[in-house]
């Protein structure tokens, strides 16, 4: 059998079996595989990002673990584990948020162009803790601006206390200062020297020290895209990809 601990740490392998749902054997037919072979099957692909048909030996075929992954994604196991393990371990009173584009094929659906970068992609947004543990995740086309995101970050926390959020210069704006200010959340990014002139206008203070946390979200950016299977897309159903976001997102808050 594949050597899992190539893939992740022994800790983060038993937690990731704890908390995965296990199949339920039928009174009849043949008996259900292994739960410890099907993971197996499913970190090859996320971590080493092969080719279904192309995992090595398991304990199973690759028919099963795609199955399996299929059906988490459909009943939504994947984004509530990620969810529930976000709210116990990532604090987003102080927090930042970045984004990152996974190079894909030119498919139909959640798939644009970004300018920036000169590719064809899916944006991945973040927004993690003073830590850098991703405390909420959005996917979308690339062509969408980073500042669009903000606001579905923000949707999506209702209910816990975000005080302060850094973030990169493209996303300064003066609507979604003032938007946030009402919220009684504080926007620190660097002002633009166009924004306002010498005497008139506003004046947002800019802390040096806060804005540090910029480079957490950037490095677990990083992280995320180590997971060569998100590094570049493959899959054509958008769920499917998001799964292996919210799979990958999961492995990084455990570990």
């Amino acid at each position: 059998m594949y050597d899992h601990t190539k893939l992740v740490s022994k800790r983060v392998w038993r937690e990731l079996l704890r908390r995965l749902p296990s199949s339920k054997q039928k009174k009849r037919g043949r008996p259900r595989v292994k739960k410890e072979s099907i993971v197996n099957g499913i970190l090859q692909v996320l971590v080493n990002g092969v080719a279904w048909k192309k995992i090595a030996f398991c304990g199973c075929g690759y028919a099963s673990c795609w199955r399996y992954f299929k059906e988490l994604q459909r009943r939504g196991k994947l984004k509530l584990i990620y969810q529930i393990l976000a709210k116990e371990k990532a604090s987003i009173e102080e927090g930042a948020i970045d984004t990152t584009t996974a190079v894909s094929f030119r498919f139909a659906r959640m798939v644009g162009w970004d300018g920036k970068h000169k590719i064809n992609g899916t944006k991945i947004s973040l927004f993690t803790d003073k830590y850098g543990l991703p405390a909420d995740v959005e996917i979308d086309k690339a062509s969408k601006h980073d500042g669009k995101f903000v606001r579905d970050h923000i949707k999506n926390t209702s209910g816990r206390r975000r005080r302060l959020i850094s973030m990169d210069m493209i996303y300064s704006n003066l609507e979604l200062r003032r938007d946030m200010r009402k919220k009684g959340i504080k926007i620190n990014v660097q002002t633009r020297k166009d924004y306002y002139t010498r005497k008139i206008g506003p004046k947002f203070k800019f802390d040096k020290e806060k804005y540090k946390v910029r480079f957490l979200v950037e490095r677990t950016n990083a992280w995320l895209k180590n997971f060569l299977r998100i590094r570049i897309r493959r899959e054509h159903p958008p769920a499917m990809f998001k799964a292996f976001v919210y799979l990958a997102l999961i492995i990084i808050l455990i570990r």
